[in-house]
């Protein structure tokens, strides 16, 4: 059996469920043709380089897959077929790593900043509160 990465995108205004249920219908594929999904990396929502069918948005995922050839045509023909999917690519690998790809890094990378900035915001928040409160009642603490 040979290795593939299988990267889609889905249209900018699906939800988590919608989502989920994609991933599951192609797992379900997969599984029929007996081959495995070894892991499954959802990217977030991101913009495109131009728009595709109207969106100018889209929710990256990649699929990690063991199979051969024949379940990838089959997946291939499914995601082509689902008209949630506007793009999709193909590839196949020397092996599966275990370690997370640089777009899942990105993503945890942006998210830990947001968390700094959202500490930020609220620490500067709590301390314009408690200036007004001070200056108003003249206490110190919140």
């Amino acid at each position: 059996m040979s290795y593939y990465e299988s990267v889609l995108i889905t249209r900018q205004e699906l939800g988590d469920k919608e989502i989920k249920k994609i991933i599951d219908n192609l797992t379900d594929v997969l599984k029929i043709n007996k081959a495995i999904v070894v892991s499954t990396e959802f990217w977030g929502l991101r913009p495109l380089a131009y728009k595709i069918e109207k969106n100018k948005k889209g929710h990256y995922i990649m699929l990690q897959i063991e199979g051969d050839g024949e379940s990838i045509k089959e997946l291939e023909r499914n995601m082509r077929i689902d008209e949630n999917i506007i793009r999709y690519l193909s590839l196949k690998i020397d092996n599966v790593s275990e370690k997370p790809s640089i777009m899942m890094k990105k993503t945890f990378e942006l998210s830990k900043e947001e968390v700094k900035v959202n500490k930020w915001i609220c620490w500067r928040a709590i301390n314009i509160i408690k200036k007004i409160k001070g200056v108003h009642s003249g206490e110190k603490e919140i």
